[in-house]
C-alpha cells in the first residue's frame, strides 16, 4: 500500500485515495482507486518485465495509438521505466467473466474485428516473438532442474515443425500484434476495449487469432465452429493453409501460457493470493495436457 500511495502522491493533481480496492492480478498489482470522486485503474508493474519479454517502452507507445484509435484505454499517467500506469475507469465486465456469451459467434466476430483494428496500426520496433519465449522458459527450467511432464520433448518438437511451416514472417501475417488476447483483457463495451498491453509488439497475427481460439480456457480451447469463425471473419473465408496455420498456432498459444507459468515460478513472483495456485502446478498441468493431446 505505501508504494501505492507514493506512485499517486508523486503525481501533479493526484493526492492520497479516498478508497482502494485490490484487483486480481498474477503478475502486477492492480487497483481501483477513488480520488476526488472520480475511479482510475492502477497498475503496480512487476519488476520482472524483461525476463517475461515485456518492453515498457514499447507498451507505452502501444497503449498511446491503442488510445487513439479508440481500442484501448485512456492512459491517465505511464511512468518509465518501471512502467507504474493509472488509467480512467471503464465500467465494463470482462468478457472472461461470461465465457457463453463470448462463444456467441456475433460477439466472437466482433472480438476478431477488434484484433484486425489492432494489427492495422502501425508497427513498432519491438517483436514479440512467443515462440522464442518459449524456448527461453524451458531452457532456464531444463537449467533449474524443474521437473517437467515425461513426454514434453514431443511437445517442443513439435513446436520445431510449426516455426518450419511459418517459414519467413512478413507483411501481411507480420504486424502489431497484442500478443495477450484472453477473454480477461476483452472489456465487453461497445465497440470492444482491449487492455493489458504489456506483451505488445510486431509479431505474427495468427499468434494472436490462435490466443481467440484460448481466450477463455487454456485447457480446452475453441474448436472446428469457433474456429472457422475466426479465419471467416478475419479473411472472408477459410483456408485450408489457414487453418493448419491457426491450428499450429493454438498449440504455441498454450505452451506460451506454460512458459509464463514457468518463467514466474523461477522468479519467485508470489501466486497474489489465489488459494491453491501455484505457478509450477499450473504450467506442468498445462502441459501434461498438451503431452496427452500430441
Amino acid at each position: 500500500m505505501r508504494e501505492l500511495l507514493e506512485f499517486l502522491t508523486s503525481i501533479d493533481g493526484f493526492g492520497a485515495p479516498e478508497s482502494v480496492e485490490p484487483l486480481r492480478g498474477l503478475s502486477n498489482r492492480n487497483f481501483a482507486v477513488v480520488i476526488d470522486d472520480e475511479v482510475f485503474a492502477v497498475r503496480l508493474a512487476s519488476a520482472n518485465a524483461e525476463a517475461l519479454g515485456i518492453s515498457r517502452a514499447a507498451e507505452a507507445e502501444v497503449l498511446r495509438l491503442a488510445e487513439s484509435d479508440g481500442i484501448g484505454p485512456e492512459v491517465i499517467r505511464y511512468a518509465l521505466p518501471e512502467g507504474h500506469m493509472i488509467t480512467r475507469w471503464l465500467p465494463a465486465q470482462e468478457l472472461g467473466q461470461t465465457p457463453d456469451r463470448y462463444r456467441d459467434p456475433d460477439v466472437l466476430r466482433s472480438v476478431v474485428r477488434t484484433a484486425k483494428r489492432i494489427h492495422a496500426l502501425p508497427t513498432i520496433e519491438h517483436a514479440f516473438d512467443p515462440i522464442d519465449r518459449i524456448r527461453v522458459a524451458f531452457r532456464q527450467a531444463e537449467q533449474r532442474d524443474v521437473s517437467l511432464p515425461t513426454g514434453a520433448a514431443r511437445v517442443l518438437q513439435r513446436l520445431d515443425d510449426i516455426e518450419a511451416d511459418r517459414g519467413h514472417l512478413a507483411p501481411p501475417h507480420r504486424a502489431l500484434c497484442h500478443n495477450d488476447l484472453f477473454a480477461g483483457n476483452i472489456l465487453d463495451t461497445d465497440p470492444l476495449r482491449v487492455i493489458d498491453w504489456e506483451f505488445a509488439g510486431t509479431g505474427d497475427i495468427f499468434f494472436d487469432l490462435a490466443t481467440l481460439a484460448v481466450a477463455c480456457d487454456e485447457f480446452a480451447p475453441l474448436g472446428d465452429e469457433h474456429r472457422a469463425i475466426i479465419l471467416d471473419e478475419y479473411f472472408g473465408n477459410e483456408t485450408a493453409e489457414d487453418r493448419r496455420r491457426l491450428d499450429g498456432m493454438v498449440l504455441v498459444a498454450r505452451l506460451h501460457v506454460v512458459a509464463w507459468g514457468l518463467t514466474h515460478h523461477l522468479l519467485g513472483t508470489p501466486a497474489g493470493g489465489w488459494e491453491g495456485f501455484t505457478f509450477l502446478g499450473f504450467a506442468t498441468d498445462l502441459l501434461e495436457t498438451l503431452v496427452s493431446e500430441i
